[in-house]
């Protein structure tokens, strides 16, 4: 079975460029909320804040439960993941969703191997897409709440440095490398 490794953190952290690095060597599995943003009817053509609410949480994770279930039959060593299912519950937080007892239960199945939290980029570096519209000050505060998350869930997420694009790839593979084959 491959290590399932997450990469995660607040809004423009710089999570993709880092992934889009990786994906050049190793699968990745891309992250749910955009492709439920840009495939699903109820939410096409909106940005993250326009579709949230439940509904849209709920596509979330059911994609990210089936992304973690490829990841497990993947033969490659190492699968990435932009974001994983626990950031769901940092934004369901964050949105005052209720009764999710469901998708914790749910929680309790998926293990990943290693979680990276991304540290925030200094706010002349952080800019807006067309999905993600959160001020630098929201991206703070959800990078906040999904660090907390994540521990709340027993992870003892590995923060990864502001950096260049290549040092913060060199530094995931570097510890991921470390648990794969360790001394």
């Amino acid at each position: 079975m491959p290590l399932q490794v997450v990469i995660t953190g607040g809004p423009g952290t710089g999570k993709t460029s880092v992934l889009n690095l990786l994906d050049k060597k190793f699968p990745v599995m891309k992250e749910s909320a955009r492709l439920v943003l840009a495939r699903n009817k109820l939410f096409k053509g909106k940005d993250a804040k326009q579709a949230s609410g439940k509904k849209f949480q709920e596509a979330v994770w059911d994609l990210e439960v089936n992304h973690f279930a490829k990841g497990l039959l993947r033969k490659e060593k190492v699968v990435f993941f932009d974001r994983g299912f626990f950031d769901g519950f940092a934004y369901a937080q964050l949105g005052h969703l209720n009764g999710l007892s469901e998708r914790v239960t749910q929680g309790k199945h998926i293990k990943y191997d290693l979680v990276f939290l991304m540290a925030p980029l200094p706010q002349k570096y952080y800019t807006n897409d067309t999905k993600r519209k959160e001020t630098y000050t929201e991206a703070k505060k959800i990078h906040q709440l999904i660090a907390h998350v994540y521990k709340k869930y027993g992870y003892k997420p590995i923060t990864v440095p502001f950096n260049t694009v290549q040092n913060r790839a060199r530094f995931i593979i570097q510890k991921v490398t470390m648990l794969k084959c360790p001394h």
